[in-house]
């Protein structure tokens, strides 16, 4: 029997505090004693300070109203304060029960001397209770009255004492198919049964685990009967798996590749599960798409195999099918029951009687012992846990589960519990849930999935093969394999999409693969209707959706043919979208993160080059294009692979043409995809994230290739060929800078179509920047440059020399053009000056001087940084390069500060 202290939902802890103290004082009342002094209220905690009203002698009481079980550390701090106090006395009032080792110091403390034993006394709620009985403040639990009420005393589950603002009441589960569904109430002090709806309406406003089941059970309009009473349990559903291979719900076992090691250490944990005093609870976590369903599903089917068949029991229930806290309880028994028909255990009759101690009744105590007989472990996994978070009205049945998971964690039983959900959720971290479960950690075991190996890729790729009885080339497997990036949902995706070309009459290696992934998932929305879109967007919104709810909104044919087409799975009355990973894009249109790791195998003027030889509309032999460019037919299509691997070509045999993405073969538009295609390369967003605006050395961009290839095994000398080459690449793509034998993270806004002005431009930036020129005089001198060009002679030399330096201007033909992406990027002229001048080190030297000198003289100021760099400057050179110095630091510093670019001042400042 149970005592729950319980406030209106969001009460204050105070509020808990009195409702304990009130408590406190009746039980003490009871045993004539009266409070003295209230030494500390801490929420459900409560220390007094307690005199005799007889003999005079004083107590000292504390008052615990936690609903999980107290650990033998309160009762050894409850003796130190004692002792160390020298109190008579010690009482601890406790409205929980005690772990297993708090148990057995009480145990042992009554062993001790008498003088030392009677200085501690610990009333637990049974205590309580009876004190309470014995002082007629309550009544006996109406037992006889609540199973005629209800048809049969076995439909009944454990009472507990309801402690609220409205009174003392006596609640009872009751049960429908063995585990707890509803709850009688009756008034504590006179055994009345509740039946009004303005007291059980007071009652579901409380923050207690009764609130999460049906209490208008009671009510007189719904009076039950032993012939209204279902002996089904609530509906669990078991994970799904697909039909077929290319079934994208979980993969079935026999299609089932990977996660060897991680199989074999979960196998393993259930073995040890059964030692003394082991962890009893695992997770399974990874973000979406990364086969966690897939893995439990195996785990399931391993389980069943000769050799584990009479030593595990696995039962996976999909969390996405609880609409009730009953869900719980309901999936325990219905895995117990489950395991007794394969022979787990012995045949007993199982119900479960409370569901905030689960494992507690009689009848599943019985069953878990005669698992331990028989040496037979059984495991209930959930499925899809993250979902909890999502809803407020789930908050519930998260309670249920983490009474179990505390249950199981302090049994010694031979059940284990299994929690299976993603890791890249961040719209639910906001939920109450989310902390809590996080701050259980250290009792369960993690196994956290990564993106596949290459071996497991390969696997993937050669199960393929064998589903559609047809090999692939090794360039398409390598596609595969590069495109995929090792993401388990992606690689099912491409062979999918292939196979559904190679089905049209495709050839496999004409299909292009690409990192398109939100074109493949408009792909899955071509042959739906108007009415199917809004209905497919309307259960990512509620999901997990109610079915009956979705019926009545978009209709039976709607719906049908959404799950025949398995973009919705039906788990029971509860519709989901096929994917966790297509649901969140529904949601947000937002496309799943993939880091682009491809490493090209040519240098990017070998890929142009070749590039711009092919047709737009038509295929062209590798020999061929070996003819007109003088290269053997095996390097056109090592170039060719790297052209298909960067959306620039599309491939039909030993043929290619420009990819329809691309869609023209000049230099610009080529290097213009290219540069959106390597936007998404790790390398490039690490480089951004860490370095944005630094220049840095070659050693640097090697050892950020390495973070973002942490599985891959090179040597030093190909670490270097392979950083050498993508530094030239985004190079070419506008996305560093070379400055001497080091380079500039700083995206220019525009691709580099001068291949000879790379070299020019890394020994221009390479030289230190000396502000030849005011910032007035650049910003004056690039705003009059027109869109259409301006003749290189009426542009002023120095004034050229920063815009060229800054790569703002570009110059053909005896013109000087503006470098309109980049300035449009930046959001304008003086932005862009500004973005480019706040990344050169002289500046940021010159404003750190700035700081702590601000009044420094332009002579002095340029004399520091000639000292600096080693620069040899005649006086005049000092005067003219140090006043522009000055004023470039200060217009950069103030725009800093300031957090807004203005068009720089004209006047010199010195």
């Amino acid at each position: 029997m149970k005592i729950d202290v319980a406030c209106i939902k969001g009460a204050t802890p105070k509020a808990k505090g009195d409702l304990l103290e009130n408590l406190a004082e009746k039980l003490l009342e009871a045993q004539h004693y009266e409070v003295i002094k209230e030494i500390r209220t801490v929420g459900a905690e409560l220390d007094l300070l307690c005199k005799h009203k007889v003999n005079g002698k004083q107590i000292y009481v504390e008052c615990k109203a936690h609903k999980d079980p107290l650990a033998a550390s309160v009762l050894r701090q409850l003796w130190g304060t004692v002792d160390y106090e020298e109190y008579s006395e010690g009482w601890l009032i406790s409205t929980s029960d005690l772990t297993k080792d708090a148990k057995g110091f009480v145990e042992n403390w009554k062993t001790k001397p008498r003088t030392k034993s009677e200085r501690l006394s610990f009333y637990q709620p049974k205590e309580i209770i009876d004190a309470l009985k014995s002082s007629r403040l309550v009544v006996a639990p109406p037992e006889t009255a609540a199973s005629e009420f209800i048809g049969a005393s076995e439909n009944l589950g454990d009472w507990l004492l309801l402690l609220s603002d409205f009174g003392m009441y006596w609640c009872v589960y009751t049960l429908k198919g063995g585990a707890p569904f509803g709850v009688l109430i009756y008034n504590a002090s006179s055994g009345t049964h509740i039946r009004d709806k303005e007291t059980i309406q007071n009652i579901s406003s409380l923050d207690s685990t009764i609130t999460d089941y049906n209490l208008n059970v009671g009510l007189d309009e719904e009076k039950i009967t032993p012939s209204t009473i279902s002996k089904n349990l609530p509906a669990v559903i078991q994970v799904q798996t697909g039909e077929s291979w290319d079934d994208y719900r979980p993969a079935r076992p026999e299609d089932f590749v990977g996660r060897d090691s991680t199989q074999k250490e979960i196998l393993k944990f259930l073995g040890s599960s059964k030692e003394s005093n082991a962890t009893k609870i695992f997770a399974i976590t990874g973000n979406s798409g990364l086969g966690k369903s897939s893995l439990i599903a195996k785990i399931r089917d391993r389980s069943r195999n000769k050799r584990y068949k009479n030593k595990y029991f696995v039962y996976a229930v999909d969390i996405r099918g609880a609409r009730e806290s009953s869900y719980i309880p309901a999936s325990l028994i219905a895995a117990l029951r489950e395991a007794q028909r394969f022979g787990f255990g012995d045949k007993i009759e199982l119900t479960l009687n409370d569901p905030s101690s689960p494992l507690n009744s009689k009848s599943i105590q019985e069953y878990l012992l005669s698992l331990g007989k028989k040496e037979q472990v059984v495991c209930l996994i959930f499925d899809q846990f993250e979902e909890l978070y999502s809803k407020p009205d789930l908050y519930g049945i998260f309670n249920a589960a983490k009474a179990l998971m505390l249950d199981v964690a302090s049994n010694q039983g031979n059940l284990v519990l299994g929690f299976a959900w993603k890791t890249d959720s961040t719209t639910q971290q906001d939920h109450p849930a989310y902390y809590l479960w996080h701050e259980l950690a250290d009792l369960r075991r993690e196994y956290r999935l990564d993106v596949f190996e290459s071996g497991e890729i390969s696997k993937s790729i050669t199960k393929f093969e064998k589903e559609i009885n047809q090999k692939i080339s090794a360039e398409i497997r390598h596609q595969i394999s590069e495109v995929s990036q090792g993401f388990p949902w992606l690689l099912k995706k491409l062979c999918i999409n292939l196979y559904e070309g190679m089905a049209k009459g495709e050839k496999a290696d004409s299909v292009l693969l690409d990192l398109d992934v939100e074109r493949l998932f408009e792909a899955d929305f071509n042959t739906l209707s108007h009415q199917e879109s809004v209905c497919l967007k309307l259960i990512a919104q509620k999901a997990p959706a109610d079915w009956s709810e979705i019926i009545e909104t978009s209709g039976t044919t709607v719906l049908n043919n959404l799950v025949n087409k398995r973009l919705v799975i039906k788990s029971g009355d509860r519709l989901n979208i096929y994917w966790d990973i297509f649901k969140d894009y529904l949601l947000t249109n937002r496309i799943p993160v993939v880091p682009y790791n491809y490493i090209p195998t040519s240098d990017p003027s070998s890929v142009i080059n070749i590039c711009t030889k092919l047709s737009v509309n038509n295929f062209t032999h590798a020999g061929d294009i070996g003819d007109m460019v003088g290269l053997g037919e095996k390097t056109v299509w090592n170039i060719g692979a790297d052209l298909v691997m960067l959306g620039l070509a599309e491939r039909n045999g030993t043929a290619f043409k420009i990819s329809k993405k691309l869609g023209a073969n000049d230099q610009n538009s080529i290097l213009k995809q290219l540069r959106e295609t390597l936007a998404k390369h790790s390398l490039k967003v690490t480089l951004f994230k860490n370095f944005s605006g630094k220049t840095i050395t070659f050693s640097t961009v090697r050892e950020t290739l390495k973070e973002c290839l942490p599985k891959a095994k090179f040597g030093e000398k190909t670490w270097n060929t392979y950083s050498s080459r993508l530094i030239n690449y985004l190079i070419y793509c506008g996305y560093l800078l070379r400055a001497g034998n080091s380079v500039v993270v700083q995206d220019t806004g525009a691709v580099i179509t001068d291949k000879s002005s790379i070299a020019r431009r890394g020994k221009q930036r390479g030289k230190v920047f000396t502000a030849a020129v005011s910032p007035f005089a650049a910003f004056s001198a690039l705003d009059a440059i027109s869109n259409a060009g301006t003749k290189i002679e009426t542009v002023k030399r120095n004034e050229l020399a920063v815009l060229k330096r800054f790569e703002l201007v570009m110059i053909n033909d005896g013109m000087v053009f503006p470098n309109t992406e980049s300035i449009e990027k930046s959001g304008g002229i003086k932005e862009a000056i500004w973005a480019a001048a706040k990344n050169e080190r002289s500046l940021m030297e010159c404003i750190e001087v700035l700081k702590d000198t601000p009044n420094i003289h332009s002579n002095e100021l340029a004399g520091i940084i000639s000292d600096a760099y080693d620069l040899s400057w005649s006086e005049g050179s000092k005067a003219r390069n140090g006043r522009s110095l000055k004023q470039w630091a200060l217009w950069v510093k103030e725009s800093i500060e300031k957090s807004q670019v203005s068009i720089p001042p004209s006047r010199n400042r010195k």
